[in-house]
């Protein structure tokens, strides 16, 4: 379903959208039933979220985001940027909105997920961590070399590919020259 451009639908509204065509997207990658079964569940705690008040903080989309236009899901995004939560990413402080995340619990309370966007700037690395909940990382716009699902090596990968870390798998990725732009969806609450 396409994102309405009338001004009947709240933004709010809108990134609940933009975030199920993600979902429905991740389950049809998916390779396995358990990654199916997480989307899945996902689907459901995002439908019967509750919206919660807008970060009172500006929302600074990242500069170079909107030549992020390789997919119809990162258009979509690009139009819903400037209504979402941005940040710089506690990984890579002093890195401003070149790297940045966007979080949907700073939206809706989601009773069992932690999701949200990660974008890089051209030719910058996301540093290799872990973390007790399992993760799938959706691809939205670019290629990148990833290092995930228990890998030592790093696999270029690009836009519309789903990505699976288990429990403290270690993983990071290291961006072409093109901007790139992923959905990350973690079992469970984080942080």
């Amino acid at each position: 379903m396409a994102l309405s451009r009338t001004s009947d639908i709240s933004p709010c509204d809108q990134t609940r959208q933009f975030v199920l065509s993600v979902a429905r997207a991740m389950r049809v990658c998916a390779e396995s039933p358990e990654h199916q079964s997480v989307v899945l569940r996902f689907t459901e705690d995002i439908r019967l979220a509750t919206p919660k008040s807008p970060p009172s903080t500006p929302n600074t989309a990242p500069n170079e985001l909107r030549k992020a236009r390789d997919t119809r899901l990162a258009c979509q995004l690009i139009d819903l940027s400037d209504h979402l939560p941005w940040a710089e990413s506690f990984r890579t402080p002093n890195m401003a909105n070149r790297i940045a995340a966007c979080s949907f619990n700073d939206l809706f309370d989601l009773e069992h997920h932690t999701t949200g966007l990660l974008y890089l700037d051209p030719d910058l690395v996301y540093p290799e961590h872990q973390h007790p909940p399992p993760e799938l990382y959706f691809t939205l716009s670019g290629t990148a070399a990833w290092r995930y699902g228990g890998s030592e090596e790093y696999r270029v990968i690009s836009a519309g590919n789903l990505l699976h870390n288990d429990s403290l798998d270690l993983h990071g990725v290291r961006n072409s020259d093109s901007p790139l732009l992923a959905f990350f969806l973690l079992s469970g609450k984080f942080g």
